[in-house]
């Protein structure tokens, strides 16, 4: 017998073992006894008390989709030309202010795009630090159009005045000198507890970096979230350009929007094609986020107005205190000791109802529409007990 062939054989036979081995632990299940308490099956009555809509359901979602076809043909669309998709761009021009809007399939796209039409020949734009154009796009402004992001408000939803002064004088008047092309400023900020960027700051920015000569562009995902009181017309006025999602609360499967003027629309559409964003059809998003866009804003601010007096309750309670943001959007901060918090997420699984998890000392809560699923009372004995 050939010994190293031998050997060989053997050891590799070992070593396709332990790969096999490792492999199955990684994928066999658990013992019941360490699963995670499972909740009841997503339905109708489902709450999620954290997040900015329920889970999509695909079964629901594909029926309300063949409904609204069937009682409205005439959707289908030719590379995001007529049909739902020309509407729902009409919907959100409309309702952001702008001449123009256009269809993306999603929201990096967008901001890119913006970003990309807004810069110019000035390939510099200032972002804030935590944003998701800067820490969640894989670099895909400088990679692909080569504009070098300078990131404000490490941290903090918020840059201040003073920070976007001293960047665009570094820029301007040091040994090299560089001209900042845009500023994208996004609000409400995921990574910074949903918090907004307060109209007076938004302005005074938008003053100073169009004296200098700069366009601003708003990624407003979440924008539609915000409370109230929230003077859309007024914020979206500030910026030349602004996305807005369509998944993330609309009801849709994927897509975005970006409104602004005909003539950076058109622009946008052309580079849109570049990107390799022009889908065949963008119906079905489309449909599905028109459907839901007119009935949004008086449900979001219902949603609102019920989230206020589930916190004005627990907060009257003694037990619970609150530790919001002045600049909150849809996103609140309820402190309370663990033993409270975690009860509170135990019967809510119970009764499939999601409630945050509790870390340093306080839970997140979310204004979302599905609070509107049953009473608010429910929701404070499910704190309470």
């Amino acid at each position: 017998m050939d010994r190293r062939a031998f050997l060989q054989g053997s050891l590799g036979a070992a070593l396709a073992a332990t790969a096999a081995d490792a492999a199955f632990a990684q994928t066999a299940t658990p013992p019941a006894s360490l699963q995670p308490p499972a909740f009841p099956p997503i339905d109708a009555r489902s709450v999620w008390l954290v997040g900015d809509s329920a889970p999509p359901d695909p079964v629901a979602m594909s029926a309300r989709l063949a409904e609204l076809v069937r009682a409205n043909p005439d959707v289908r669309d030719r590379y995001q030309e007529k049909g739902a998709v020309e509407a729902l761009e009409h919907a959100f021009a409309k309702l952001l202010g702008k001449e123009d809007c256009a269809f993306f399939p999603s929201g990096t796209l967008a901001n890119n795009v913006a970003v990309r039409l807004l810069c110019g020949d000035q390939r510099r734009a200032l972002v804030q630090e935590e944003s998701h154009l800067y820490r969640d796009e894989s670099d895909a402004a400088q990679r692909l159009s080569g504009i070098n992001l300078l990131p404000l408000a490490p941290g903090r939803a918020s840059p201040t005045l003073d920070e976007v002064r001293a960047a665009i004088d570094a820029s301007e008047n040091g040994p090299y000198p560089m001209k900042i092309g845009a500023v994208s400023l996004e609000t409400p900020v995921r990574r910074a507890d949903g918090e907004m960027v307060p109209l007076a700051v938004v302005r005074d920015i938008a003053k100073l970096a169009r004296a200098h000569g700069a366009r601003l562009h708003l990624d407003g995902a979440r924008l539609l979230l915000a409370p109230p009181a929230f003077d859309l017309a007024a914020y979206v006025a500030e910026f030349d350009t602004v996305y807005v999602s369509l998944y993330k609360y609309l009801d849709a499967p994927f897509g975005a929007v970006l409104a602004g003027s005909k003539q950076d629309v058109a622009e946008a559409r052309d580079l849109r094609h570049v990107y390799g964003g022009a889908l065949y059809q963008g119906w079905m998003p489309a449909v599905l986020a028109l459907d839901a866009l007119p009935k949004f804003g008086p449900d979001i601010a219902q949603a609102h107005q019920r989230t206020r007096q589930l916190v004005s309750a627990l907060v009257a309670s003694g037990k619970v205190r609150e530790r919001s943001s002045p600049q909150a959007s849809n996103v609140f901060w309820l402190e309370m000791k663990q033993a409270l918090a975690e009860a509170a997420f135990e019967r809510g699984r119970q009764a499939g109802i999601r409630v945050g998890r509790w870390k340093d000392g306080r839970i997140p809560l979310y204004a979302n529409t599905t609070l509107l699923r049953r009473p608010v009372e429910e929701y404070v004995a499910l704190f309470l007990g």
